[in-house]
């Protein structure tokens, strides 16, 4: 019987490890083959998921934005609306011109020596002692014919807010908006409109007109957000919201 010479059988037996060897290779290669298709297919729903996650947000800000900017014209129209009715109770308040005129002429006399800023000056503490001293009438007179004898003085922005505030304690609601708003009107930059503002709030509150007393506080708090008028309107506004006013 023949026999295999050794150089035969190393060869055989190398060829067998080979042999084994491709077929583990090939089995590796289709494992791997397999885990690369189901990777791929992994981030290709993967990648669709956040395509659909970045057009919802998308759509959501487009939303978002429509819902702002509809809030925004709201809310113009609405101070637009108000803006035209104060107009019109600002032009029904006005008094006739006889109303102005000083009720007591030797009070507005001085004398021959005297500087017309102390004039003016001795005027206006006499209207004001008259509002602390709850003569409301006679204080609201006296400021208003200061406001007509000195429409150039520097107290004058000072006088029209005191006649808005005797009107008020007064219970002449519509009377005081109007002569705040000619306060506004005349001297927008004075300091005396932010509480304007927030004793016109105050008045349409005493005439149940809360919703137009809500868009006077949110126009305050926003245009003049550092001044303690703005801090008071931030309390009656959350009164409001809390149905906490009277």
């Amino acid at each position: 019987m023949p026999t295999t010479s050794p150089l035969i059988r190393t060869a055989l037996l190398l060829l067998c490890i080979a042999c084994s060897a491709c077929v583990n290779l090939q089995h590796q290669l289709d494992r791997h083959e397999r885990d690369l298709a189901q990777l791929r297919a992994d981030m290709a729903r993967l990648q669709g998921a956040t395509h659909s996650e970045i057009e919802q947000v998308r759509s959501d800000m487009q939303t978002l934005s429509g819902s702002i900017e509809e809030t925004i014209v709201v809310q113009r129209r609405e101070i637009q609306s108000l803006q035209k009715r104060l107009d019109r109770m600002s032009v029904a308040a006005q008094p006739a011109p006889s109303a102005i005129e000083p009720s007591e002429p030797a009070a507005v006399a001085a004398p021959q020596d005297t500087p017309a800023v102390d004039t003016e000056q001795t005027l206006y503490d006499r209207a004001l002692q008259l509002y602390y001293a709850r003569e409301y009438e006679q204080s609201r007179a006296s400021f208003q014919a200061f406001a007509g004898q000195y429409p150039t003085s520097h107290l004058t922005q000072n006088a029209l807010f005191w006649v808005g505030m005797c009107l008020y304690q007064q219970k002449k609601y519509q009377n005081s908006i109007a002569a705040f708003e000619d306060l506004i009107k005349k001297f927008p930059q004075s300091t005396k409109v932010p509480e304007s503002y927030y004793w016109q709030a105050l008045a349409f509150i005493e005439l149940k007109e809360t919703l137009t007393a809500e868009i006077l506080l949110e126009t305050l708090m926003q245009t003049y957000p550092t001044s303690e008028s703005a801090q008071k309107a931030q309390t009656k506004y959350q009164e409001i919201k809390s149905g906490n006013t009277r």
